[in-house]
């Protein structure tokens, strides 16, 4: 972790699952089981869109809440399971620590909004390669709901010493939670989302990985540094 004390200019707010790491796709095959395991059968694309909205909402927006109410923990620990089993299959995104390093470089505070729970957040950004960059983490575990919400992003922001300069993530629900908190977003495709969808929800530039933010974050820090509100 960074020293809380240092005081930076300007902080992004970083998603996590398929922004900072390749496995959005890993989820949805997790969540795929773990609905086929207490007998629901849910389709895989019906899942992706879903991909980045909370564990906790993400039930009953895919099976109705009367699946919710019966089997809704029992799925999540299923999924939590299966996707802890593939863990050593996620791999950061293209440019992912370079790009963190440049934004540190340039004295932006890095702090993190994850719809999963504390300890997946902790081995995911281990694997990035980050958490000696990130100065605060908010999860699922912190916050009273999740992405869409923007309470998650919310209280990233509170742990932070500079202004929002930018959201980036991955998914429209990134985009929502960001925008419902009056910060700039960014999207990346590596979620899988296009960019309609993306731009839909008020990412301001669209890239396929950090590596190709990494190329024009001249131009992205320049239009974002100042965020009203």
């Amino acid at each position: 972790m960074t020293d809380p004390h240092h005081e930076s200019h300007h902080t992004v707010v970083l998603d996590v699952d398929g922004t900072l790491v390749d496995s959005v796709y890993l989820h949805v095959h997790a969540w795929v089981r773990a609905f086929h395991e207490v007998g629901l059968t849910v389709a895989s694309h019906r899942i992706h869109a879903a991909i980045g909205m909370g564990g906790d909402r993400i039930v009953s927006h895919l099976a109705g809440e009367a699946a919710e109410a019966s089997v809704g923990d029992e799925v999540r620990r299923r999924h939590d399971d299966l996707f802890d089993s593939v863990l050593g299959d996620v791999h950061p995104t293209a440019g992912c620590r370079r790009l963190m390093q440049a934004l540190a470089d340039r004295d932006c505070e890095l702090v993190v909004a994850s719809s999963a729970n504390a300890e997946t957040t902790d081995r995911l950004l281990d694997i990035a390669g980050i958490s000696t960059l990130v100065s605060a983490v908010t999860t699922a575990d912190d916050v009273p709901a999740s992405k869409p919400h923007p309470a998650p992003v919310q209280q990233a922001l509170d742990q932070a010493q500079g202004r929002a300069l930018m959201m980036l993530g991955d998914a429209p629900w990134d985009g929502r939670a960001a925008r419902e908190a009056g910060v700039a977003f960014v999207g990346l495709r590596t979620g899988g989302f296009s960019d309609e969808a993306l731009r839909r929800v008020g990412a301001s530039h669209v890239f396929d990985d950090p590596a190709e933010m990494l190329e024009h974050l001249d131009e992205v820090v320049e239009r974002r540094a100042v965020v009203p509100g």
